[in-house]
């Protein structure tokens, strides 16, 4: 568990903000996660492990390094908040081969920080229905804690009778990697965003070359049935309310 120190910083300096949702008090970081203290939870979404390699395979020129630099900057989150538990929301893996090209010395080194938790569960995404076998963790289609529905696509809490079941107020989800532009002091700056509303919460992609969906996109606006989300812009590792 992080502590308070370590707590008040990230929030005094803005890399993190205090929020409630579903009753739940959460707190986004600006490095792109959400952390969940009451269930010393850490939850990373849409980490699109190989995705570089994926895209050499069709003369994209892009380094082939995302899924070890995605793994530094993991690390130096589970360093901070010290998690006992961390979940990653869907689409941890960029496609169902990326088992066969992703290197040795990285799948080392997920093991390793695996190991360094009391738990990890990876939540099922499109991009990636299955869970390399030699991984550790737990793989589920969603978890429900206290309510709120850990997905990695958006789930029909009303009228799908075994979602309905678990009677969940909210939803936290991935899979859209919403951005947002914004004007600061004169200057445009872009960045992943968060969404949050009433009872849906969106989170960014954590990945590298993940890219995003505008925060002013349609779909957005149906997803929120038309009421405006507040949104976290990330930038620089640090967070702006909009």
């Amino acid at each position: 568990m992080i502590n308070a120190e370590t707590l008040h910083a990230l929030v005094l300096n803005n890399f993190a903000i205090p929020i409630r949702f579903c009753g739940a008090r959460m707190i986004v970081d600006g490095r792109g996660v959400l952390f969940w203290p009451q269930h010393d939870l850490l939850i990373f979404s849409d980490l699109h492990f190989e995705k570089g390699s994926f895209l050499t395979q069709f003369a994209h020129p892009v380094p082939r390094f995302d899924t070890k630099e995605t793994l530094s900057r993991m690390q130096t989150l589970l360093d901070d908040y010290k998690p006992s538990h961390v979940l990653c929301l869907g689409d941890s893996f960029h496609d169902i081969n990326a088992d066969k090209r992703i290197q040795a010395e990285d799948v080392d080194k997920l093991n390793t920080m695996i190991s360094q938790v009391a738990k990890w569960t990876w939540v099922l995404g499109n991009h990636d229905p299955a869970i390399p076998s030699m991984l550790l963790g737990k793989s589920v289609s969603y978890l429900n804690m206290d309510g709120i529905l850990l997905t990695h696509e958006p789930e029909d809490l009303v009228n799908d009778p075994a979602i309905q079941a678990l009677a969940c107020k909210g939803q936290i989800i991935g899979h859209f990697h919403p951005k947002t532009a914004y004007k600061v002091n004169q200057r445009r700056i872009t960045g992943k965003s968060f969404l949050l509303g009433e009872s849906l919460l969106i989170m960014p992609a954590f990945g590298k070359y993940t890219g995003g969906l505008s925060s002013d996109d349609a779909v957005f606006k149906t997803l929120f049935a038309n009421n405006a989300p507040e949104i976290l812009l990330s930038y620089n590792k640090k967070l702006f309310m909009l």
